[in-house]
């Protein structure tokens, strides 16, 4: 055994050196835990915040309620309190959280009754159904945000991981389902905030029992050992129906995948198009609806027989074919599926639109720079300048024509120059004014004359 190795590698993975006192960590997690003054306030606009974003379908907003939601403090102080054997932190950390989540929905479900916009967008409905992911990134997280937590130094861990877990979205989502009585979408988004919970409080209890951190003194062994058995059953309680809650939703995704995977190889047959699909884990059933191309009876036999391929065994495929076949549900997956599309294209154009704006504004704050040539003078100026060649002019306006790039031609902003005099130009009278504004305007700008005669009033 290589001991010089091994003590480098103490030495590299060690998170003690720069751990904070004791006391300090104790003081934070007693400050994050309580749901008074400041920390309810600030919950309270998070709520709405994330309430709002999740309404107009607004990551940015999302992530901005996020990152200041306290909702963290009462999840690490359970973690924290059973990894010190401290009885009161835990049992305070449960009661504040459980206020902090019932206050989150009853006020998101105030918002959603209240807002004209009923409709359930992107971001809303990706915390009705957790995934494996989820999961991974709820342990992977509360771990980095343990060892943050517990630093001497203020680093960008936590509010990262704030983030990254996504707690307050999920009790808006449920306030969302309350307020539209669509109970699938909150049990859907509680059970990704159980798991986001649990998963997090269950890695501060796994780091912090590793940390060189004092732990409760109890008045006797008896009680000592009664609540040591306490925290235990607690955090094997924790870990337990997370995990099996964890390797249920990677059997639904794989699940999911691999339905996806076949229909996209064996469906999308040349002159076929799959109109619909669904696929349903808790059934173990594919419901296709097919459109174009004809299948026969011994083609759907083969699909059948091809499902083991993709570890689908103990799957049923049904493949309905025409319009005819279209019902409810195939009308809403191709009702959301439109409205998504339109959402993405909506979004396109709009982001067109900024360019487009942007380029615009650069043109004319630049009108007056160097590269666009001598500094124009006012419209009264720049009158009496033409009228000492061209008397016949009486009044002259200017106006700025901006043209947007598009395809080969580049972005330009033309001067529009309008004079009228009392009676008709001559052409070649009018061609030397073109002339001469060209030349004041430093010529590297177009310029446009027109030229209007003053009707004489009888």
């Amino acid at each position: 055994m290589d001991l010089p190795l091994l003590r480098w590698l103490r030495a590299r993975f060690d998170l003690a050196h720069d751990m904070a006192e004791p006391t300090e960590i104790v003081a934070d997690v007693e400050a994050g835990i309580a749901f008074k003054g400041t920390n309810l306030w600030v919950l309270f606009f998070a709520i709405l915040i994330a309430s709002v974003g999740l309404n107009v379908n607004s990551t940015a907003v999302i992530i901005g309620a996020m990152l200041i939601s306290p909702l963290m403090g009462p999840i690490v102080g359970v973690g924290f309190g059973a990894a010190v054997s401290n009885v009161d932190l835990v049992r305070r950390g449960l009661k504040n959280l459980a206020i902090a989540a019932g206050l989150s929905v009853v006020v998101s479900a105030l918002y959603f009754r209240l807002t004209p916009l009923t409709e359930a967008g992107s971001e809303l409905l990706a915390r009705t159904t957790p995934t494996s992911w989820d999961v991974a990134i709820a342990l992977f997280g509360g771990a980095a945000g343990a060892i943050g937590f517990t630093r001497r130094e203020v680093s960008n861990v936590v509010p990262g991981v704030s983030i990254a877990t996504a707690l307050m979205p999920p009790l808006c989502t449920a306030g969302y389902g309350l307020a539209t009585a669509h109970w699938a979408f909150m049990a859907g988004a509680l059970y990704l905030f159980f798991i986001n919970a649990a998963f997090i409080s269950l890695a501060m209890f796994l780091v912090a029992r590793i940390l060189p951190l004092p732990h409760h003194e109890f008045a006797n062994p008896r009680q000592a050992r009664r609540a040591q058995l306490l925290f235990w059953t607690v955090a094997i309680l924790t870990a337990v129906p997370s995990v099996w809650l964890a390797a249920g939703i990677v059997r639904r995704t794989t699940f999911e995948h691999n339905a996806q995977r076949f229909v996209d190889e064996e469906l999308n047959l040349p002159g076929a198009y799959v109109v619909t699909r669904r696929i349903e884990y808790d059934t173990r059933t594919i419901n296709v609806l097919l459109t174009g191309r004809v299948l026969t009876p011994a083609q759907l036999r083969t699909m059948q027989a091809r499902l083991a391929e993709y570890h689908l065994r103990r799957t049923r495929l049904t493949v309905r074919q025409g319009l005819a076949q279209l019902d409810s549900a195939d009308a809403h997956a191709l009702r959301s599926s439109l409205l998504e599309d339109l959402r993405s294209r909506n979004e396109q154009t709009l982001a067109g639109y900024d360019t487009r704006l942007a380029q615009l504004q650069q043109l004319l704050g630049q009108r007056d720079s160097a590269a666009a040539g001598p500094r124009l003078p006012t419209a009264t100026a720049l009158l009496r300048e033409v009228q000492v060649e061209h008397p016949a002019v009486r009044q002259l306006g200017l106006s700025r024509l901006a043209t947007p790039a598009a395809d080969s031609l580049r972005a330009d902003t033309t001067l529009v120059v309008s004079v009228r005099s009392r009676g008709p130009l001559p052409a070649a009278e009018q061609g030397r004014l073109r002339q001469w504004l060209q030349l004041r305007v430093g010529g590297r700008q177009p310029v446009q004359l027109l030229v209007e005669a003053a009707i004489p009033v009888k």
